[in-house]
């Protein structure tokens, strides 16, 4: 029972925490799009990298182009954007969708 208790704590702890190597490994583009710094040309320069090379340490990031220190300190932090990159919306509908945000204002 204790030991359940603490391996749900540590699984609880681990969430809380920046991305991982694997877990960037395998993240979506969903997912990377909701990460400061990073937007559709990275997020293609990462997925083009991770189909190439298995990522061991967000440390090897910085070998693709368009990633620096802060964006890296910004995956390694999960610091997230007010609004995340959308892959799925056509370029009208994204127009429409800021028209819409204006207007609500």
């Amino acid at each position: 029972m204790f030991g359940r208790v603490v391996l749900s704590l540590m699984l609880m702890a681990s969430f809380g925490f920046g991305m991982s190597a694997s877990m960037l490994q395998t993240a979506s583009k969903g997912e990377l799009g909701c990460i400061k710094g990073l937007g559709k040309k990275r997020i293609e320069a990462l997925m083009d990298y991770r189909k190439k090379e298995k990522i061991n340490t967000l440390d090897e990031l910085l070998n693709i182009k368009g990633i620096g220190k802060s964006t890296l300190n910004n995956i390694q932090n999960d610091v997230k954007k007010k609004v995340c990159t959308n892959f799925n919306l056509e370029k009208s509908q994204k127009k429409e969708n800021r028209k819409k945000d204006i207007k609500a204002e």
